[in-house]
């Protein structure tokens, strides 16, 4: 679906969530923040418009602080209507000394959007804002929302006890990429099928979404959004990287590799061919930003050394996968078309939305889990990996659930094969790896469960088959 400018998908929560605080009667600040793209502007943007009679919304750069001032003095005066003299403010205590002495006969909202960029004119932004709280903005009627993308430098400014702002926030918002069923907004023309392939490529991040048109087939918004030299997301991970990183070609060679299968710390160290603690830093950086993850198995303990990394991103997933490699062929030497033909086979389109249905199925689990609807609820919920101590082999379960006394093995199954008895024996059997008093079983499956597999649950209420359809049930 190719949105209008006015076009809002979902958020419910976190509009609730800005609208308590609105409503608050006393002095709010809220730290928002996200990784780019992930639609923070978007919905400030759209809150701002819900209360644009009392919301001053400022997008800062990295100019200089009299700049700053002076833009965020222009959106100031056009809710205030204090006059020109706001025009020679060049300082942000200027600005606290000002709404100092205002009178608010009702609640004004104060949005500083990519507030982090304003430290680069004035190191000490922090310290003046921190004053500016405790001695004149507690006391107004005002609801501050800082918000900005640098996830790390956001976490050191807020939650560090050595600086300034620290203790300050009343409320911290981090805004996730949408989930498959949000998703689904954007396609009302399309199946539960190419919803999940949709999603599979471009992911829960809005502007990718909103680039595909549900009136045209996945075929057609790949080669336009992907392929073409001239589609939006052709550049996009570049881009990305470019405004993330500095020495952009290592953190894509570990991606490449993470996405070719490297999922241990010293395989990836070795396909690389860096130093171990160079290889630690930029793995870490690279999970700062939401591109990769890092997980150890369901119930081990968080300092466990028995790490896996993977590339959480699926349109990071997809590009590493089809585009990376292949960019010089699609830049003059092979049709869109004819690549899509020659390099996304329906096998291997299938076999790369198969890596990407663990994460939707983890998403419908959590789902059930929140709202009470399992017979137990799950301290932790996760892939596991290990040593099965009967069967003295290594097994991987593709989710598991757990507390004290219960556990849930999960299989998720995207393939053309319907769900057969060698595959269900696999899901027996990994169940032989976790000690609990009572074992529950899903399977989830694109094309369902074969009749011998039908025959061996029937009547079993510790079994359940998810197919695609009830991944979209409400």
């Amino acid at each position: 679906m190719n949105q209008a400018d006015d076009f809002f998908v979902g958020r419910t929560k976190e509009l609730a969530l800005l609208e308590k605080l609105y409503n608050s009667s006393k002095f709010e600040m809220m730290i928002m923040h996200g990784r780019r793209r992930v639609g923070k502007s978007y919905l400030l943007g759209h809150f701002a418009k819900l209360h644009e009679k009392n919301t001053v919304y400022f997008m800062g750069d990295k100019s200089s602080e009299k700049t700053n001032v002076q833009n965020f003095c222009e959106e100031l005066n056009k809710i205030l209507n204090a006059g020109d003299f706001l025009k020679s403010f060049e300082k942000w205590s200027d600005v606290y000394s000002y709404l100092k002495n205002v009178e608010l006969s009702e609640r004004l909202v104060l949005i500083i959007d990519e507030f982090t960029y304003l430290y680069n004119s004035n190191a000490a932004y922090d310290s003046g804002l921190q004053i500016a709280i405790d001695t004149i903005l507690k006391k107004k009627n005002i609801f501050l929302i800082l918000c900005g993308s640098e996830v790390s430098v956001i976490e050191e400014i807020i939650d560090n006890s050595s600086k300034p702002l620290y203790g300050r926030k009343t409320a911290e918002l981090k805004l996730l990429p949408f989930t498959y069923k949000e998703a689904k907004a954007f396609f009302p023309n399309y199946s539960n099928e190419e919803v999940i392939t949709a999603y599979s490529i471009v992911g829960g991040i809005p502007l990718y979404l909103s680039l595909f048109d549900d009136k045209l087939s996945i075929k057609e918004n790949v080669i336009t959004n992907c392929l073409s030299t001239t589609g939006v997301l052709f550049n996009e991970i570049e881009t990305l990287l470019r405004m993330e990183l500095k020495e952009t070609y290592f953190y894509k060679n570990i991606m490449l590799a993470i996405n070719a299968g490297a999922s241990t710390f010293t395989i990836i160290k070795d396909k690389v061919s860096e130093e171990p603690a160079k290889v630690a830093k930029y793995l870490n950086v690279l999970c700062n930003l939401g591109f990769i993850k890092k997980e150890i198995p369901c119930g081990e303990k968080q300092n466990s050394r028995n790490t896996l990394y993977s590339i959480c991103d699926n349109y990071f997933s997809f590009y590493f996968m089809f585009i990376y490699k292949k960019q010089n062929m699609l830049n003059g030497l092979i049709s869109p078309e004819l690549f899509y033909e020659r390099e996304l086979t329906k096998e291997r389109l299938s076999t790369f939305i198969g890596h990407r249905f663990e994460g939707i199925c983890e998403t419908y689990l959590k789902d059930l889990f929140f709202n009470g609807k399992m017979p137990f609820f799950a301290e932790n919920l996760g892939r596991w990996w290990g040593n099965n101590p009967v069967l003295k082999k290594q097994e991987e379960i593709d989710l598991l659930a757990i507390d004290d006394g219960n556990a849930l093995f999960c299989e998720c199954k995207y393939t053309f094969q319907k769900f057969d008895e060698k595959q269900f024996k696999d899901l027996e059997d990994s169940a032989l790896c976790i000690n609990r008093a009572n074992k529950y079983f899903m399977i989830f499956s694109k094309t369902g469960i074969t009749s011998g597999v039908e025959k061996k649950i029937a009547g079993n209420e510790k079994y359940t088959v998810i197919t695609l359809d009830d991944l979209f049930e409400k």
